[in-house]
């Protein structure tokens, strides 16, 4: 396996990224790694072996505003911008020599899961579809689930006055993506010591795009992209299991629902990543590896009535 750093442009913005490449002869069929908001790219690399040994070339992205793109104000977490910087690094892949064009998929995990699906439902140069412990599916129920009908309204004040800050020429104020006394009340910190491009603050207008984010109202679109989703069974707060089953409910086929008995952190270490990693890695060598290449209807022959393609 090799890596380097790359760069690729998403709406005139330079976003950074971490391409994996097997050591095998390509073109390999291609996937876009995206991370949670409590992530950078180099959190990815935890993921990224499993599908680069089994012979896909990996690209990890870090979204505009976040880790090592560009792009100002920093932190600006707007899941709708999110979609189509995995759109952009599909076409960075596709230029790539390595990787065959006509088959790349799209990994998120957490609310990278959903930005995948929606950035999939846009775009059907991505033919498949993993997403890992999701999140969010609707993002103002989410935010009444984590901060209660009152925490949603005392933000909505917050945004209100933030707006007319805006409107008077300020920037948006900044406020912690996760606070101290949260559930899982030290991931700020450890993150910030693993990854040093990791900033535990987002703009609080970052609040606003969240609450207008509902892929579950487009999930239905996504097929006939095929759809796996890989959920939390164990007690969860952030990525709450009946989230995915709704979500899930709606998407058409082909899709699969997969439950591991894993709490919040379950699915990034331990057994329960080692359990994820591979039905991953099968679902992307069922339906993109193995796949048909676009246009190409598999007919059987007439000789031996194996299947042959034309």
């Amino acid at each position: 396996m090799s890596s380097e750093q790359v760069r690729f442009t998403s709406r005139g913005t330079r976003c950074a990224g971490d391409l994996y490449l097997p050591d095998v002869e390509g073109p390999v069929p291609g996937l876009v790694l995206g991370h949670s908001g409590v992530m950078v790219k180099e959190a990815l690399a935890v993921f990224a072996p499993y599908f680069v040994r089994a012979g896909f070339a990996v690209l990890a992205i870090d979204y505009r505003t976040v880790g090592g793109s560009e792009g100002e104000p920093r932190g600006q977490d707007y899941p709708e911008r999110q979609a189509e910087d995995f759109r952009s690094a599909i076409s960075y892949l596709q230029q790539r020599p390595e990787v065959d064009s006509e088959r790349i998929g799209l990994w998120g995990v957490s609310i990278g899961g959903s930005v995948a699906v929606q950035a999939a439902v846009l775009d059907r140069r991505a033919k498949c579809v993993v997403v890992q412990s999701p999140s969010v599916w609707n993002g103002w129920r989410y935010l009444e689930r984590m901060a209660g009908w009152a925490g949603v309204r005392a933000v909505r004040d917050q945004l209100d006055e933030d707006w007319q800050r805006q409107y008077e020429g300020e920037a948006s104020a900044r406020v912690p993506h996760l606070k101290l006394g949260d559930s899982v009340q030290d991931t700020p910190d450890v993150a910030a010591e693993m990854f040093p491009a990791y900033r535990n603050e987002k703009t609080l207008d970052s609040t606003e795009h969240l609450l207008t984010f509902a892929p579950e109202e487009l999930i239905h679109r996504l097929a006939p992209t095929p759809l796996l989703m890989i959920a939390n069974g164990g007690w969860d707060p952030y990525h709450v299991l009946e989230e995915a089953q709704s979500a899930f409910a709606k998407a058409g086929e082909p899709k699969r629902l997969e439950v591991l008995p894993y709490d919040v952190l379950g699915l990034y270490t331990g057994p329960g990543l080692e359990e994820a990693m591979a039905l991953a890695v099968d679902w992307f060598d069922q339906h993109l590896r193995k796949a048909p290449r676009p246009g190409v209807t598999p007919v059987p022959s007439r000789d031996t009535g194996a299947v042959m393609t034309e």
